[in-house]
């Protein structure tokens, strides 16, 4: 007796079936509660190593500027008499060390030298004690290369080096030492200081060098590190500064500082509950409770040079169980499916089965992000696969008429007050697919762009019709109105699923912007701007110059033509002109045959 296809799988896949699932469900009833604290732990522990390794690497530049000072002992440019060496040597190793952003020489005599840098250069801070006990204080403005661009007298300035900490630390200890993390005073970013003395063979104070650290870019990657849905990663020294937190009024947020409810705090004070937070020296997990949410937290202490410091973190338990849950669920579907095709191939029917399946299974996966323009899956000789093909290439066919009708119309709806509709839609659309095939995108992406381009002006659907049809030209409040319409295109195109679409979206959002930054609404600049927008800007302009419109009348071919060129490399990519130029001909075709 023959059976049919549908008979012969429900039979054998429904006992390989049964089978797995006891084993899997007995298997993961036990492992599943251990399995999930394991791995929210190495989790963790992960993003743990990755933030300390990181702010290792990063703080490197610490041992640039210990071997700095060291160098700087053993030179002969340690001296206010040597003013011009002294700098230029500052120079020098602030243009090697990126976080470097200040360098300085104090004297005990209170003479002082400092290069620091500004949004346009350098700034050189000189202080002189005379003969007579006076003080004369010079500020020079120089630019990236040391040229003196201005220089001026303070004659109100009462800095003391002499009484700044990193001057203090370095005679008191008389050796290298680290400040506290503070807010550079030039700058205004967060840092540290290095501060180094230096004596003669017969061990008298000759001065103190003093280099500023920027690490506000540490802070920064810290305090983005993401765990979980409602996860933070954080970074606190030993004076409990928290230096993944922006400063506020050139002030560093501190434990104390914070709220009794910040779940940071929160998670400092459940660590202290458990053991003294001044001698942790490893890895510390522990469980706390805000409100009725339990959450996991993890303290690792570290160190770099003399700087103590510690990364914490914390993350919503609820979280990573519901993580885990849907792998192991997961990982219990791709169990059946493996059984599946182990079954398969134990009947030796995976000739007739397996390739066809995997063929529908590759285009399924496509279809689901809308990818509707691929071939159709060949026939099979088993009657009931061969029927799915069949109706699977059917409803493919259907779907992509559907999505890009509705797509047309959508768009037809956008310029229907405002173009000759679907005309205009049409012309973009061809003029796109010929652009880019002169540039040389493959046919896959010459497909999504000519249908992704109708979705350029989508945003006018929000834009009142007093503004959008009024012939004259506009004043400053209509400009403003009418340029709002990139952002309304891609808020109707918000999240969008299909690769038609999240390029319609850039589209819509990106073709005012111009090659020169100049356009709107962000201002991007070259590459910057996706380059389906870059195209679709050409085209758009040299329909709107070729078109009668309410305010004005169509064009001759050759302005249009002189008026995109005239904006090479300043509206247009310069390269994308040039596919202009040398498919022009075939463009106005384009414009004459559908208009």
């Amino acid at each position: 007796m023959k059976l049919s296809l549908k008979t012969l799988l429900i039979i054998s896949f429904s006992f390989v079936i049964v089978i797995s699932m006891s084993i899997i469900s007995m298997m993961t009833y036990y492992s599943m509660k251990t399995n999930m604290a394991e791995q929210s732990y190495k989790i963790m522990q992960n993003i743990s190593d990755f933030a300390v390794d990181k702010s290792k690497t990063y703080m490197n530049v610490a041992t640039d500027a210990s071997n700095l000072t060291r160098n700087l002992e053993n030179k002969d440019v340690i001296s206010m008499n040597n003013e011009k060496e002294l700098v230029s040597y500052f120079y020098e190793q602030m243009a090697i060390n990126q976080y470097f952003s200040g360098l300085y020489y104090a004297s005990p005599d209170g003479s002082f030298l400092m290069l620091s840098k500004d949004n346009n250069g350098y700034l050189k801070k000189k202080i002189n004690i005379n003969d007579d006990g006076r003080r004369v204080v010079k500020l020079s403005h120089n630019d990236k290369n040391m040229n003196l661009e201005k220089e001026e007298i303070l004659t109100n300035d009462k800095y003391e080096p002499r009484l700044r900490a990193w001057y203090i630390n370095a005679v008191q200890h008389q050796r290298s030492a680290w400040t506290e993390p503070y807010v550079f005073y030039t700058t205004k970013k967060t840092g540290i200081t290095i501060s180094t003395p230096i004596y003669n063979n017969k061990n008298v104070l000759l001065g103190v060098i003093g280099i500023d650290i920027e690490i506000e870019s540490l802070s920064t990657f810290i305090n983005n590190l993401k765990l979980g849905d409602n996860g933070k990663v954080f970074l606190i020294n030993k004076s409990l500064k928290i230096l993944s937190l922006p400063s506020e009024k050139n002030k560093i947020i501190t434990m104390e500082s914070l709220e009794k409810s910040s779940i940071i705090k929160l998670a400092y004070n459940e660590l202290k509950k458990q053991t003294d937070v001044k001698s942790i020296k490893n890895k510390l997990f522990l469980t706390f409770k805000k409100g009725d949410n339990t959450y996991q937290a993890m303290f690792l202490p570290f160190k770099i040079g003399e700087l103590q410091w510690t990364v914490g973190m914390y993350v919503l338990e609820d979280d990573f169980l519901g993580i885990l849950k849907n792998n192991n669920i997961f990982n219990i579907l791709f169990i059946i499916i493996i059984g599946f095709i182990s079954l398969f191939i134990s009947l030796k029917i995976s000739n007739y089965i397996s390739s066809p399946i995997l063929k529908l299974r590759d285009m399924t996966k496509k279809i689901e992000l809308l990818n509707l323009n691929q071939s159709d899956v060949h026939p099979n000789p088993i009657k009931e696969i061969n029927e799915l093909i069949s109706s699977f290439n059917n409803m493919k066919i259907n779907l992509k008429e559907s999505y890009l009708d509705t797509l047309y119309r959508l768009a037809v709806a956008s310029e229907y007050k405002d173009n000759d509709t679907a005309e205009h839609i049409n012309r973009i659309g061809l003029y796109a697919e010929t652009i880019a095939r002169r540039v040389g995108l493959p046919e896959d992406e010459i497909y999504i762009l000519k249908h992704a381009s109708a979705m350029h002006d989508i945003g006018k659907l929000g834009i009142p019709d007093r503004v959008l049809l009024k012939p004259g030209k506009l004043n400053e409040q209509e400009r403003k109105i009418i340029e709002t319409h990139p952002a309304i295109g891609a808020a109707i195109l918000k999240n969008p699923t299909s690769d038609i679409m999240k390029r319609g979206r850039d589209i819509s959002l990106y073709h005012h912007e111009k090659w020169d930054g100049t356009g709107y609404p962000k201002g991007l600049k070259g590459d910057e701007i996706p380059l389906f927008a870059r195209i679709v800007s050409i085209v758009d302009v040299f329909d709107a110059l070729m078109s009668k419109r309410c305010y004005k009348e169509a064009f001759s071919e050759n302005k249009s033509k002189d008026i995109i060129l005239k904006g090479k490399g300043t509206f247009f990519e310069p390269k994308i002109v040039d596919a202009f130029e040398e498919c022009f001909e075939e463009l106005v075709k384009i414009s004459k045959e559908n208009s």
